[in-house]
């Protein structure tokens, strides 16, 4: 059970990623989504942590504290961005 948690962990983390870098880059154009990728870690990111939390309580691994640390990291990206995209450019 703890290997299915950090099996989905990663998996929540890395579906925003995706789309993160898809959207900072373009590598393929999705107009129709426009800025919600930046968006995308507050609900995945969330639901991930809560699982990498899950299975570190069953048991303490170092994947599953990458899977805490990774989580939690890419859920402040989207504040992140909007702070510095108003120091940085003053919008």
């Amino acid at each position: 059970m703890q290997k299915t948690f950090t099996i989905v962990s990663y998996l929540l983390f890395l579906f925003p990623l995706m789309f993160i870098v898809n959207f900072l880059f373009d590598i393929v154009t999705l107009e129709k989504i426009q800025g919600l990728p930046i968006f995308f870690p507050l609900v995945f990111c969330a639901i991930g942590l809560f699982f990498a939390l899950k299975a570190h309580k069953i048991q303490k691994d170092v994947l599953t504290l990458g899977a805490i640390i990774l989580n939690s990291v890419l859920l402040m990206f989207p504040f992140v961005y909007m702070i510095l995209g108003t120091f940085l450019f003053g919008v």
